[in-house]
């Protein structure tokens, strides 16, 4: 599109604000962003010029009021993002502001810059022309000057923006590390699948069971997920590109409206939001999540893994995976080795303070009885006192990803329905998995080597729902955890794993 006097004038970011989302970062600015800023959570430059311009109204307090060419209230590499829309044109001496711009991304960040078209906006002179511009750009005018400015950068986007109400173009810049030159990104590949996975560790790794299918039909994969999940699946091999969208960045509506933007980009797209979280596993703030007990047990028992291949549209062979780096595969290794002994990874926590086991400090007193080590991974909600020589508690001192690779060498692990149990779904050492929201049909179904604790005699298991709190749990009058898990005794879960390690180990002998 070429620009119309009759279009809309200003705002010109929002444009573009879809599609800078893979580029945010914990630091952020915005130059020379006028009355409103990209992102609220930026923080913004502008000179208020437009003031006396064209009569334009700033928010109080919303911005810094200052020179966009020179910056001096922030030190070097202090932003993740640089981002700038329409404001380079106005400044007589702009490679030196793309370098005083450059000089406050940090190594990793980027530079944003969206201009003007000269090919598709009035250029200087000309009717319609913008007063205040001091130069008519193309693209291969900033990558010009940003390769006398910039050592080391990937130029990461180059597009020129002319449909809809667009006459601009956008490029991104990464900072690399010193001495890495100055280069173009590779082109993506045309065959390009996205999957949407939001919420906890154990949602991404629920999501990793699509990923090897859409890389078996040859698709570059980006997923959508939230920090939780970019944690989760940093390593996944069947992932080329994590997009990590900020906690809350949109609202419902808008988050929607993201998406619808997203899915152009690519031939396949597969948002599994919903799909196990509202039909399955409603949260308080869901209309299904005050159905009836008998409701819920009746609509709500499928198979979590089950419905998202069926959103996905692959068939049900289950690959759910957590993939540890070498440097975390080693480390683990290494820490099982130094036990004399099996060992026992408890996990007695997930998402909400219900679900709790209750009973870990008199599992770890039976185990260290048997010579057998436990670890107690994960949030500490009770009081614990490891059994000396063979217990201990690392609860979240153990970054989840260290977690989950010591979990996949552990002989057995006991857990909630929490992360560090979706973590080994697929391994072959013995998992007991503390049922409580959710049945065996929901979660467990298609593990491998699992038993399920289910409770017995409670009216209200399984619930089908996303307890926070226990307005709507029964807690156990002794422990003031949940009933369900409370139900699950510590000398029950003790000799099934006794048991099976002592079958284990008379297997070895034999096969010996």
């Amino acid at each position: 599109m070429v620009w119309r006097r009759e279009d809309t004038q200003g705002n010109e970011a929002q444009k573009v604000r879809y599609d800078i989302v893979p580029y945010l970062g914990t630091t952020c600015l915005d130059i020379g962003c006028g009355p409103r800023k990209v992102f609220s959570f930026f923080m913004g430059l502008d000179s208020e010029k437009d003031r006396a311009l064209f009569g334009i109204e700033f928010p109080e307090k919303d911005h810094i009021v200052g020179d966009c060419t020179r910056i001096l209230i922030f030190a070097d590499g202090a932003f993740d993002l640089v981002f700038s829309s329409h404001t380079l044109e106005h400044i007589e001496d702009f490679r030196a502001a793309l370098a005083e711009w450059w000089r406050l991304v940090r190594p990793g960040g980027h530079l944003i810059v969206y201009l003007p078209h000269r090919d598709l906006y009035p250029r200087i002179g000309t009717d319609g022309a913008n007063p205040d511009h001091k130069h008519d750009f193309a693209p291969e005018d900033i990558v010009e000057a940003m390769r006398g400015v910039a050592p080391d950068f990937t130029l990461v986007v180059n597009e020129t923006r002319d449909q809809l109400r667009e006459y601009s173009f956008l490029q991104v810049y990464r900072r690399e590390a010193l001495g890495a030159g100055q280069r173009d990104a590779p082109e993506l590949p045309a065959k390009r699948a996205a999957v949407v996975r939001l919420g906890a560790y154990g949602d991404a790794l629920w999501a990793s069971s699509l990923l090897p299918h859409l890389k078996n039909q040859g698709y570059h994969v980006t997923v959508y997920t939230e920090k939780a999940g970019r944690e989760i699946l940093a390593a996944d091999p069947h992932i080329d590109r994590i997009i990590e969208l900020p906690h809350q960045l949109f609202d419902d509506t808008e988050l929607i409206l993201y998406f619808v933007w997203e899915a152009r980009k690519y031939g396949r797209w597969i948002n599994t939001t919903g799909a196990v979280e509202t039909r399955l596993l409603p949260h308080p703030n869901e209309p299904a999540y005050y159905w009836s007990h008998d409701v819920r047990r009746r609509m709500m028992n499928g198979n979590y893994l089950e419905a998202l291949h069926d959103v996905a549209g692959l068939p049900h062979e289950f690959h759910q995976q957590f993939y540890p780096t070498i440097e975390e595969r080693e480390w683990a290794i290494e820490e099982r080795e130094r036990l004399n002994g099996p060992l026992v990874v408890v996990a007695p926590t997930g998402s909400g303070l219900p679900k709790t086991w209750p009973h870990v400090q008199r599992f770890m007193e039976l185990m260290a009885d048997e010579g057998i080590h436990t670890i107690v991974l994960g949030e500490i909600r009770q009081e614990l006192k490891a059994p000396p020589g063979y217990g201990h508690v690392a609860g979240k001192a153990l970054p989840i990803r260290q977690a989950l690779a010591l979990a996949q060498v552990a002989d057995v692990v006991v857990g909630t329905e929490s992360a560090v149990v979706n973590g080994v779904a697929m391994e072959e050492n013995l998992k007991i998995v503390l049922l409580s929201h959710s049945s065996v049909e929901n979660l467990t179904k298609h593990w491998r080597n699992t038993m399920s604790a289910e409770p017995t005699g409670l009216a209200c298991y399984p619930c089908h729902r996303l307890h926070r709190a226990f307005e709507f749990c029964v807690q156990d009058p002794v422990t003031k955890f949940s009933a369900c898990q409370a139900a699950a005794r510590a000398e029950e879960i003790a000799k099934i794993v006794t048991r099976y390690l002592r079958q284990t180990r008379r297997k070895i002998a034999q096969a010996a």
